[in-house]
């Protein structure tokens, strides 16, 4: 289930060391959002009963490569999803209004 973002979750437990705080953070933010990603991927198509224990459980096994908590690293995600969600829409309007402009 969670193999295909294998790297990620050992790039998550070894941050590189010569990162500043800032940078660190957003490679957390990134690597949390792949693996995301992947844990929806795998909850597509399944009962919602199913999606929710199983998606506590992987939230709990990638709390397993961090010092932080499963549900901390569950909201820092859907964080994450929304502030990604929200500069997209901002870049697609600012191009909409580009092209009105012409």
């Amino acid at each position: 289930m969670m193999r295909p973002v294998r790297k990620t979750l050992r790039m998550l437990e070894n941050p590189k060391d010569d990162a500043d705080t800032e940078e660190q953070l957003r490679q957390t933010k990134s690597h949390l959002l792949t693996i995301g990603q992947q844990i929806e991927k795998n909850c597509e198509g399944k009962s919602d009963e199913w999606i929710k224990e199983w998606t506590e459980n992987l939230w709990v096994f990638v709390s397993q490569f961090t010092p932080i908590g499963s549900k901390q690293l569950k909201k820092l995600y859907n964080k994450a999803v929304r502030q990604s969600s929200e500069s997209q829409t901002k870049i697609f309007q600012e191009k909409e209004k580009m092209m009105k402009d012409d």
